[in-house]
């Protein structure tokens, strides 16, 4: 390991001159598309609503209000403008999925940088940069405290290792130096913020939790710009991040950088919910497909394999998972997502928008499904995310698929026609055309501008 500091190693790589070669950029574009789509697709979310009722705005860019609500007309001041958007792009639960470190890199990092970019001139060049190192920082900070842990104490990843990539990645647009990059990290790992407790009731401040992470990152890095200081050892201190959020040992892993590497380890979502739920969502409804004469009244039983550390997010407790009340209810719970899977074949927003009907009418298929750990899938996790499903059937037939990674992980990308279908389903085709074609017209040389690409 090496003998810096965390925190001399993180403000190294967030000041370094990395080279964004054509592949990066192109998956980071993608990436953009994919962020912008989950936000203006979800605008109307009553979560998304109550935000922007929250904040001040106007109907034209003034000084004071700079930055673009996205998808709305409207602006606000820069950090309630990443504030709204952070809450707003997580709440189809659509948003991407960095596997490794159980998190949402893009309704953190995305809504930061542009809003920032609204209101101060940011080559392409350095955007697609600042993302890159955003990713980068979240996504080993994450892999660092480990999914298992923070969950294990009631955190959320995306919540306290995204204000930490957000603040990374508005060091970079404000061209910070080496020191005040990392005092913008330290000051925002003293302000991470964000519980699971919206699991007890399907509240919504997990999508609270995007949002908070994304303002308050640029609070941090505007904090650090001005002189304020923060801890040297931040991460690995007597009372720092990974003892507050993790289990304080870091003996045991590395710090890990490499540019690049947290775009490159992060997974697109087909499915409005839990990233844990897809894998078998997609097992079940292959099976589906293969045997349209299956009847579910000869299905005993459904068996799920849940990985462990999102277990306390997807099936436990098993009694609570069968009372589905909320949106948000649905969109963490297996027995839901594989009785929707094995009886229509689908899982779309529709439905779970729809959940508390739906669930109402799936009672008995859902009290069939039961989740267990299987040894091959905790084996592979979290390098590889795998899923493992089992349906009987009465006459003792058993339908069994496995397979080694969700659709749309690294291990199976996600195309440049699936983000685009994805975007025209959740918006138009048309705005998704030309939201893709405006972000693949501009150059290195040009200004970022979210106006330019928020368009529709």
């Amino acid at each position: 390991m090496s003998t810096r500091t965390m925190a001399e190693r993180l403000a190294e790589h967030v000041v370094a001159a990395h080279i964004v070669d054509d592949e990066l950029s192109d998956q980071i574009r993608l990436f953009m598309l994919d962020y912008l789509a989950v936000t203006v697709g979800g605008i109307d979310r009553l979560s998304a609503v109550a935000a922007r009722t929250a904040v001040d705005t106007e109907p034209s860019q003034t000084t004071a209000r700079p930055s673009a609500i996205a998808g709305t007309g409207r602006w606000a001041s820069i950090e309630d403008a990443a504030l709204v958007n952070g809450i707003t792009s997580h709440g189809l639960e659509l948003d991407d999925t960095h596997e490794a470190g159980s998190m949402h890199p893009g309704v953190a990092i995305f809504p930061a940088a542009f809003a920032y970019a609204d209101s101060h001139e940011t080559d392409m060049e350095t955007f697609v940069r600042a993302i890159a190192v955003g990713y980068d920082v979240m996504c080993s900070i994450g892999v660092l405290v480990g999914a298992k842990e923070s969950y294990h104490r009631g955190f959320h990843p995306t919540a306290i290792c995204g204000v930490i990539g957000a603040a990374a990645a508005i060091s970079v647009m404000m061209g910070l130096d080496r020191t005040a990059a990392s005092h913008a990290l330290g000051l925002a790992a003293n302000m991470a913020a964000g519980s699971l407790e919206f699991l007890a009731n399907g509240s919504w401040t997990k999508r609270l939790n995007a949002g908070h992470a994304a303002s308050t990152g640029i609070r941090a890095a505007r904090l650090a710009q001005a002189g304020f200081t923060a801890p040297a050892n931040y991460l690995e201190g007597r009372d720092g991040f990974l003892r507050q959020y993790g289990e304080g040992d870091s003996s045991q892993r590395d710090l890990v950088l490499s540019f690049g590497s947290g775009v490159r380890e992060t997974s697109i979502k087909f499915y409005p919910c839990c990233r844990y739920m897809h894998g078998n969502i997609d097992l079940l409804r292959a099976i589906h497909d293969e045997h349209p004469e299956l009847s579910l009244d000869s299905v005993t039983l459904i068996e799920a394999a849940v990985i462990s550390a999102g277990a306390a997010l997807i099936s436990d407790p098993p009694v609570k998972k069968l009372n589905v009340q909320s949106t948000v209810d649905a969109q963490f719970n297996m027995p839901f997502g594989a009785a929707l899977a094995l009886s229509t074949g689908k899982a779309t927003v529709d439905q779970f928008d729809d959940a508390v009907q739906v669930a109402s009418q799936l009672a008995d298929v859902m009290a069939k499904v039961r989740c267990y750990t299987s040894p091959r899938v905790e084996a592979a996790f979290p390098g590889s995310w795998q899923a493992e499903v089992k349906v009987h059937l009465g006459d003792g037939t058993i339908f069994e698929r496995y397979a080694k990674s969700f659709a749309g992980s690294p291990n199976d990308n996600a195309t440049h026609e699936d983000i685009l279908d994805k975007a025209g389903d959740l918006v138009t085709p048309l705005w998704a055309a030309t939201v893709f074609a405006a972000s693949e017209a501009l150059t290195s040389r040009d200004i970022i501008d979210s106006t330019r690409v928020l368009v529709g």
